[in-house]
């Protein structure tokens, strides 16, 4: 039987479709977590902030069997951004500390300097401490000429000596909202001038560390979601070949149900940038057992700006803007593809959903020419894998992961009869190529998407119109057969791991060499890079041995 296989270039090297990119109104995804740093350079005054708060330290705690301390009792109508406490409680200001990553001195003779951690809390007539969705907390951090790390090499000094602080906090709808939080906490708690700290602050190290953009949407869509941020994925890493770093994964028993992370989004229309955005789908832990009138039951779609690669700078708070204009596209894109619209969205205490204000973003358009381009590149390799010359062992597999919508090694390996080995090396063959992937914890084998889940099940069709389960059982059951026929059963088939297949299959004809196995010291092979190799899986676990008769801790 002859089947065409499209003539495309290598699938595993693509070239997407250029995106449209139309205004559309959508509702304006709400700002959630956010970050800012500045460096205040008083090393000259008579108390830099960091020796104030370590002073402080010192005067509230004293001992870190301690912790945490009081550093102030907060009146709300002093902080414009706060609002009153819950019914028995109050605000404070918690004071903690931990071990820095520099120090003074060398060897026995080096002593860690700490930093300090100022943080809104609530405290009941108790003297309990409470989290709540209005965050603001504080890192103060030493940048002194003469710390070192504990080898002794230099610290870096990026914006000079002084004190570094770090304010984190929830729903500050610009980065000035941010900057006069950690002003107004640093004089609440330190009693200090805030002409001063303009003074002392460096410009150019006011840089962004966090900031997120989410809507909260009906549970009912959460499928919807995961798929098209599954879509997105596989274009990311087909557009972006080998330069992409992209990652997803799923943890059912917790909050997170899907993770992207990724540095080339303008593959997809959104605006080049010099960070990685990081997109998530994500419910509070334990939702399912929270009334479905809650909105802690709806799951959040939310971007993130993650960090820069390298040695790039952060952006700096200037850029907040430019930063949440597309963080919250990326989400209204996604929320659209999806099917997503204001009546799906659910508000809560901070937000206000489908009552949300518009605002216009920039939409890519033509996913679905993209896609079209992706899984046509998938379908040319599904096509040349299960038509290997001389072989139904791929055909095989791919038929059991199609069937199966998924399948395990021990699934695999009972209803192909292929060896365990001979399975791995075409799964590893499969994923590199995009046909496959592999998830989970023992690895599951599957397509990157029901599309293309969708489009194998009809090119397998198409290939062996004629095949039905009775031959494939007899296929397996023969190669079973011709495994116990060899004086070693548990041997790989051979180093050619392929050719080794095709003969199997064929029934004839040389069985191909046995496999090779050399000492680790004779390899060119580092400690580090055989840890890594297993580790990613270029090398399965059953092709590395331990002596284990001359060690007793080896077991």
């Amino acid at each position: 039987m002859s089947v065409d296989i499209p003539s495309t270039p290598d699938a595993t090297i693509g070239t997407l479709p250029d995106p449209r990119i139309e205004d559309r109104v959508a509702p304006r995804p709400a700002a959630h977590g956010a970050a800012t740093q500045a460096v205040f350079n008083d090393v000259d005054r008579d108390l830099a902030l960091y020796s104030a708060v370590h002073q402080l330290w010192y005067d509230v705690v004293g001992d870190r069997d301690e912790e945490p301390g009081i550093a102030a009792v907060v009146d709300h109508r002093d902080l414009s951004w706060l609002e009153a406490p819950t019914s028995g409680r109050e605000w404070v200001v918690k004071l903690t500390s931990s071990r820095w990553k520099a120090g003074t001195g060398t060897g026995d003779d080096y002593s860690a300097y700490y930093k300090y951690d100022l943080t809104l809390r609530e405290r009941d007539d108790e003297g309990d401490l409470h989290k709540t969705g209005k965050a603001c907390s504080l890192r103060v951090i030493p940048q002194f000429a003469d710390l070192n790390y504990k080898d002794g090499s230099e610290l870096t000094l990026q914006y000079g000596e002084g004190s570094l602080v770090r304010c984190s906090t929830t729903w500050a709808d610009s980065a000035d909202e941010i900057e006069g939080r950690m002003l107004d906490v640093l004089e609440l708690v330190l009693d200090v001038d805030r002409g001063r700290l303009l003074a002392d602050r460096d410009a150019d190290s006011r840089r962004l560390t966090k900031a997120e953009a989410h809507h909260r949407f009906d549970i009912g869509w959460k499928r919807q979601v995961i798929e098209v941020m599954d879509q997105t994925r596989d274009l990311i890493v087909y557009g972006g070949m080998s330069e992409i770093e992209a990652h997803q994964y799923r943890v059912r028993e917790g909050y997170l149900e899907a993770l992207l992370d990724a540095d080339r989004w303008h593959l997809l229309g959104f605006e080049r940038t010099s960070y990685d955005i990081e997109l998530k789908c994500y419910q509070n832990a334990g939702w399912s057992e929270i009334p479905r009138e809650d909105p802690a039951h709806h799951p959040k779609l939310e971007a993130s700006f993650a960090g820069v690669n390298g040695d790039g700078a952060l952006p700096h708070v200037d850029d907040w803007d430019e930063v949440m204009s597309v963080l919250r596209s990326v989400v209204s894109a996604h929320l659209e593809w999806a099917g997503v619209d204001r009546e799906e969205l659910v508000a809560d205490d901070f937000q206000p959903g489908p009552a949300s204000p518009e605002y216009r973003y920039a939409h890519p358009c033509g996913r679905r020419e993209q896609l079209r381009e992706r899984y046509e590149a998938v379908g040319t390799e599904i096509h040349r894998e299960a038509l290997k010359a001389n072989t139904q062992a791929v055909y095989d597999i791919l038929r059991v992961v199609a069937t199966e919508s998924g399948a395990s090694y021990d699934v695999l390996e009972e209803r192909t009869g292929l060896a365990r080995s001979t399975i791995r090396y075409h799964v590893s063959r499969l994923v590199e190529t995009g046909v496959c992937e592999k998830v989970g914890n023992p690895v599951l084998v599957v397509f990157p998407s029901l599309a293309v889940l969708d489009e194998a099940e009809e090119i397998l069709r198409r290939i062996y119109p004629d095949d039905q389960v009775d031959d494939m059982m007899e296929r397996a059951e023969q190669r079973r057969e011709r495994r116990e026929e060899r004086d070693d059963p548990n041997s790989v088939d051979d180093g050619d791991q392929e050719a080794s297949d095709d003969q199997e299959d064929a029934g004839d004809g040389d069985r191909g060499r046995s496999s090779e196995w050399e000492y680790f010291e004779n390899l060119r092979l580092e400690t580090h890079q055989l840890a890594t190799a297993l580790e990613k899986e270029y090398l399965e676990g059953d092709e590395v041995r331990v002596r284990t008769d001359r060690r007793d801790w080896v077991e």
